[in-house]
């Protein structure tokens, strides 16, 4: 009598179990691929980082945060426990339908999630942070998993190549926030270790300790809606002067120049916007004995 034995080998899967989007390529992914045609623009700029413990030299990195994601292991600026980087854009972000802008992680696995706070900011002044959900139970190791399906509000809660959405409708409205006019981008790295505490003060864990290159780590941030009206610019005369004020976005210049006529613009000086708040003033005097005079303020990007 022969005796034949069938075996079957299951490979490991990651099963959906929380009530929050899963891991692409299931169909009910919120994530969003890198070389998906909505996205517009990548960030063009940054303040420099704060970086946190456990990060090497080597991965202090943050020009490689700039342009479209790579979707590698390399190619990314890592912020140690609780760094942060501040990120600006060719324009404004605005608040649309849907998602408006997407944060790359490089997560070479869909359950190895390094997580981070997503903060926005109209002025760079006043950030405001999305709200976040996390139903991990218990610490997770520096090497352990952490289920997309319990974690939402986070970036980082998918794999390289795969941005996480976020819709500027989910901030909390404010008068210090213009949601149609959002010029910068904080990422705040997560300490895993259940210190950090979500929305509704639960404690998030995600993989740690790490060392060398522990924290969050920042491939890219692509834009799916920008504002590319013209910026208003406010004029107040007094005392034989005129000052303009506008609000400028970081990286670009601004060439402010006249006419007596609107058909000849005479170039007066071209001001680099500033870094922080996007407020720019200038002041001109009159000349004395004219009818008219004209002032404009040419944007010059990058």
């Amino acid at each position: 009598m022969t005796a034949r034995f069938s075996i079957l080998f299951l490979a490991p899967a990651v099963v959906a179990a929380g009530p929050y989007a899963p891991a692409p390529p299931q169909a009910a992914t919120t994530a969003i691929s890198k070389d998906d045609s909505r996205f517009v623009a990548w960030a063009s700029g940054y303040w420099s980082p704060t970086y946190g413990p456990n990060v090497d030299a080597t991965w202090k990195t943050p020009d490689k945060a700039l342009g479209k994601a790579k979707g590698d292991s390399y190619d990314i600026v890592c912020l140690g426990d609780n760094g942060s980087i501040t990120m600006w854009f060719p324009h404004p972000i605005r608040d649309e339908a849907g998602a408006d802008f997407a944060v790359f992680e490089n997560s070479f696995s869909a359950t190895f999630l390094e997580l981070g706070f997503v903060e926005v900011s109209s002025d760079g002044v006043n950030f405001f942070r999305f709200p976040t959900a996390s139903l991990t139970a218990s610490a997770v190791g520096g090497f352990g998993n952490v289920d997309p399906t319990n974690i939402d509000g986070f970036a980082g809660k998918y794999q390289q190549g795969y941005g996480t959405p976020f819709d500027l409708a989910s901030v909390a409205d404010s008068p210090n926030l213009d949601k149609q006019h959002v010029r910068f981008v904080r990422i705040v790295d997560v300490i895993g270790n259940g210190t950090a505490k979500d929305s509704s003060n639960r404690s998030i864990y995600d993989p740690y300790p790490t060392t060398g290159s522990g924290g969050f780590d920042l491939d890219a941030i692509g834009v799916i809606h920008q504002n590319i009206q013209p910026e208003a610019i406010v004029s107040t005369v007094a005392g034989g002067a005129v000052q303009l004020r506008w609000q400028s976005n970081p990286g670009s210049s601004y060439r402010v120049e006249t006419s007596v006529d609107l058909s000849i613009w005479i170039p007066l000086e071209t001001n680099p916007g500033p870094a922080a708040a996007g407020l720019a003033t200038r002041t001109y005097p009159f000349v004395s004995g004219e009818k008219a005079r004209y002032w404009r303020v040419v944007r010059i990007d990058p």
